[in-house]
């Protein structure tokens, strides 16, 4: 059991270097796959936002490739779970990270369960209570911090 966040799904449906692929093999490897409801608006968000963008001339994410990955997403056997028993936690956890963030690690401590992400931040808080898989590739995370 996984609770997976949208920094690593994006990168599961985009990525088809080591991250996306370390992510999915993260995923069909885990027996069941938590999110937040606040998963779906994240990712939506994500992917229209990528195929709106553009890179070096040339779209961040083709149509083919947004209709790709939200099919991939939509086809996720996939267990959203509630915010609201969530929110004390989080609360507690938003003097570390973003509201958003805390759903995530809320939820992944209430199941006892590991949160898989690429988002360095959640671990680099220190304030999580459960263990923090963070999946970035060497060659994708070359120049950040």
């Amino acid at each position: 059991m996984i609770v997976i966040d949208s920094s690593a799904l994006v990168h599961a449906y985009t990525d088809p270097g080591k991250t996306g692929e370390e992510v999915r093999r993260r995923v069909a490897r885990a027996s069941l796959v938590l999110a937040p409801h606040l998963l779906d608006v994240e990712i939506a968000s994500a992917l229209l936002g990528m195929a709106r963008g553009v890179r070096g001339g040339e779209p961040k994410l083709t149509r083919e490739g947004l209709e790709a990955a939200l099919a991939a997403y939509t086809a996720l056997p996939l267990r959203r779970c509630a915010h609201l028993p969530l929110l004390p936690r989080m609360r507690m956890l938003s003097h570390n990270l973003s509201v958003y963030d805390a759903t995530y690690v809320a939820l992944a401590e209430a199941y006892g369960a590991p949160l898989v992400t690429s988002d360095r931040r959640i671990e680099r808080s220190g304030v999580a209570c459960c263990t923090i898989d963070t999946i970035i590739a060497a060659e994708a995370s070359e120049g950040t911090a």
